[in-house]
């Protein structure tokens, strides 16, 4: 029989004989597994769910004419296409125009803009009626329909005031839908941009484009420098308030899962640690034995070795399977997310258990060392 096979036969030997020490090991490992995956997937997985779900409400990077430019739609386009060359991660993106109309001859202030693109940047729009489907309906804000006695259905009539100061024919409109934000659009009346295009031609003018990036603070600044360098005409900048409170959030979430897991993986060791020692005060007449038979300390320590790294990739694999289970159940009840867990989690967390489970064996090598076989078999 070669060394290696008699080296495999040694050590499933030596967990048959001793099964309820193997059986403790085994479960200390595989609560610090369960706890190390599950942790691992809620730091590399939960954080960029928790981001992408934190940019739909509010764009981080905001794009507005440079200086007295122009900001026009082919700009827009152009600046998506070098977003889209630069690899970034674009959550959602919405383009806007403000104008004033007439309304009873009365100044309103007109917010235009893609609806379905909107709606999506901003999921806390509260709309009484429906978003606008049809070419001739709008939505008004809640501040405006109170003013006028408006509501979801009604129709109204619009002018634009040209530029030698007469008055437009009047545009039939269907309100829709009644706005409530808390902002400045409850005071706005909201359309499309082809459709206030139609009514105040203006040749594609945009006021602004919010962008919704899936990137920290570092990248945003890089991005707003790919936008200033692509378009002269467009000013790109970051949102400070938004990009800092949630660049916080995620950092102190990562930091808190990594201290955890230190700990975690620290009790893991004393336990694998502990559990080996009382399995060499157990067979300490057998490794005397061993001993005077001629075996060296290096060849019982690497028998131990090989016990401890075959119960963490053991203990591991089990473990991995339960952390995937565990993180589930964590980022649904405490996160309200789907769990997208990655294949990685069970060969790295088979590794680390086995060098956990293994660095606990080496503490018990000094012990392995000192014993002394006269001692030992001498009833000593």
């Amino acid at each position: 029989m070669n060394r290696p096979r008699m080296y495999l036969r040694m050590i499933g030997k030596s967990f048959v004989h001793r099964l309820s020490r193997v059986l403790i090991a085994s479960l200390s490992i595989v609560v610090g597994a369960t706890t190390l995956s599950a942790l691992g997937i809620v730091t590399f997985t939960v954080p960029e769910q928790i981001a992408r779900q934190l940019r739909s409400y509010g764009a981080n990077l905001v794009v507005s004419p440079a200086g007295a430019e122009e900001l026009r739609a082919a700009d827009g386009e152009r600046i998506d296409a070098a977003l889209a060359d630069h690899g970034v991660q674009v959550v959602g993106h919405a383009a806007y125009r403000q104008e004033n109309l007439l309304y009873n001859q009365q100044p309103i202030s007109v917010l235009a803009t893609d609806f379905a693109l909107a709606s999506a940047m901003r999921p806390y729009w509260s709309i009484e009626g429906t978003l606008p489907a049809a070419g001739d309906e709008v939505l008004l804000g809640r501040d405006l329909a109170t003013r006028y006695g408006l509501a979801a259905g009604d129709r109204i009539s619009v002018r634009s005031r040209t530029d030698d100061g007469t008055d437009s024919a009047a545009t039939a409109l269907v309100i829709s839908g009644v706005l409530r934000t808390g902002g400045s659009e409850d005071g706005e009346l909201l359309m499309g941009l082809d459709q206030l295009e139609s009514i105040r031609p203006s040749g594609g003018r945009l006021d602004m484009i919010e962008y919704s990036l899936l990137a920290e603070e570092p990248e945003l600044s890089r991005f707003a420098t790919v936008i200033d360098q692509t378009s002269a005409v467009a000013h790109a900048q970051v949102v400070q308030r938004i990009t800092k409170s949630e660049s916080g959030v995620l950092a102190t979430l990562r930091t808190l899962i990594w201290i955890v897991s230190i700990v975690v993986g620290a009790l893991t060791l004393i336990s694998v640690s502990t559990t080996m020692n009382a399995v060499v005060s157990e067979r300490a007449t057998e490794l005397a034995l061993k001993k005077a038979l001629g075996a060296s300390s290096r060849g019982i320590v690497g028998e131990f070795f090989g016990e401890s790294v075959v119960l963490g990739l053991f203990g591991g694999l089990i473990g991995a399977l339960g952390g995937i289970a565990v993180g589930a159940l964590v980022t649904q009840e405490v996160f309200n997310l789907n769990l997208d867990a990655a294949w990685w989690v069970v060969p790295v967390t088979m590794v680390i258990s086995a060098a956990v489970s293994g660095a606990g064996s080496f503490v018990t090598a000094s012990r392995i060392t000192n014993i002394d076989p006269a001692l030992v078999l001498g009833g000593e």
